[in-house]
């Protein structure tokens, strides 16, 4: 009797236990926070012409993009990142209006969660802005396009770009709630386009995202997948913009590229963060006839046309997932060399994913636990 109640309270334990243990949520800390008059220490700028993508721009160094007016501070606190729009280039066929593209000097990979609130995208015919993320060496170290859209797109679209062996499953994902566009994120598939999915709401981007306040967009990065998700600025979770986000409570993703069908640890490595404006380009000259009318190049020329090309930032946060152990950086980052080319990460920040060993006791996992306890009740049993 004595020993069938021990065994009984002891497999109550463990049950309670090893539910404790399975349910808790991961615990995040900040670990990356550029925002306001400090924002532009975090990043380094690319200067020269858009070889990536032959757009009609030239990105101009933070020095002249501080004189140019193309990087401020706006009275709301919000960083300001735009083209030109002040330039005239009418009667130069040539006319490559100034920019800016910026590079973080931290690395975001996996146990990584990622924030963006932005007031105002650019957008406009010609327009092609995006804020993504790169591997060291591209296209072998993986993509992640976080906001990208063109020309007068209502609508964000979340891709993966790597080379030949990822996918997002064919019939998508059952937890996501975007439209899957593409499937093969191989970037020799249909001239690069990508696995896409794209975000279903059409305040997401362009003129209806300024519309309405803009939103949040969110990156979850972990061993089960990469999580994507866009909030309007009415749906946004309550925990969402505290130090303490917990995406577990957050509704389906608006993509989700699982793991199960692309091995992450090897398509992807840490990605650097990517903040860039150009015009026209491979893709805007692509899809520019789907919603705009006449030639892309002829608007190059005239400044009023970037009116509305420019980001509008709140906020850009990246977590660790740490579960309650202090992360591995501060939240100030590691900066790179200047002058780091994109495409190549330069020296590596300290940081990442990964937890430090903190005070206290151990945290045990799920099957020690249960060991344990498969010990002290075969102890027991011996004993009576």
């Amino acid at each position: 009797m004595f020993s069938t109640f021990v065994i009984s309270a002891v497999t109550i334990v463990a049950a309670a236990l090893v539910k404790s243990a399975s349910a808790a949520d991961p615990t995040y800390s900040l670990v990356f926070n550029p925002q306001g008059a400090n924002f532009f220490n975090n990043w380094n700028f690319y200067t020269g012409i858009d070889t990536n993508n032959t757009g009609n721009v030239f990105y101009v160094t933070q020095q002249d993009a501080e004189n140019q007016g193309l990087i401020s501070l706006n009275s709301a606190g919000n960083t300001i990142i735009k083209v030109d729009n002040t330039t005239s280039g009418v009667g130069n066929m040539t006319f490559g209006r100034n920019s800016v593209y910026m590079f973080s000097d931290y690395q975001i990979q996996s146990g990584n969660l990622l924030l963006f609130d932005a007031v105002h995208l650019p957008f406009g015919c010609s327009v092609w802005p995006a804020f993504w993320s790169q591997g060291p060496v591209w296209p072998d170290d993986g993509e992640i396009d976080i906001i990208e859209g063109v020309n007068m797109a209502t609508n964000n679209n979340f891709s993966l770009h790597t080379l030949d062996g990822c996918t997002h499953p064919a019939a998508g994902s059952s937890i996501e709630t975007g439209n899957l566009l593409s499937t093969d994120c191989f970037n020799q598939t249909a001239h690069n386009m990508g696995c896409v999915v794209e975000a279903p709401t059409p305040a997401s981007y362009g003129a209806g995202f300024a519309a309405g306040g803009g939103g949040v967009f969110a990156v979850l990065w972990n061993d089960t997948g990469i999580s994507m998700w866009f909030f309007d600025r009415s749906s946004i979770p309550q925990d969402l913009p505290t130090d303490s986000p917990d995406p577990a409570g957050w509704p389906n993703p608006t993509a989700f590229f699982p793991s199960s069908s692309c091995n992450l640890e090897q398509f992807f490595k840490p990605q650097t963060l990517v903040l860039d404006i150009t015009i026209c380009g491979n893709f805007g000259l692509a899809v520019f006839s789907q919603t705009c009318p006449g030639n892309c190049t002829d608007l190059v020329q005239t400044p009023s046309n970037y009116d509305n090309a420019f980001f509008e930032i709140s906020y850009i946060k990246v977590f660790e997932e740490t579960n309650g152990s202090s992360p591995s950086v501060t939240p100030e980052g590691t900066a790179l060399p200047t002058g780091t080319q994109p495409g190549s990460s330069g020296s590596t920040p300290s940081g990442g994913s990964g937890s430090s060993t903190g005070a206290g006791f151990p945290t045990l996992s799920v099957p020690t636990i249960v060991s344990l306890l498969s010990l002290a009740i075969a102890f027991f049993i011996l004993k009576v």
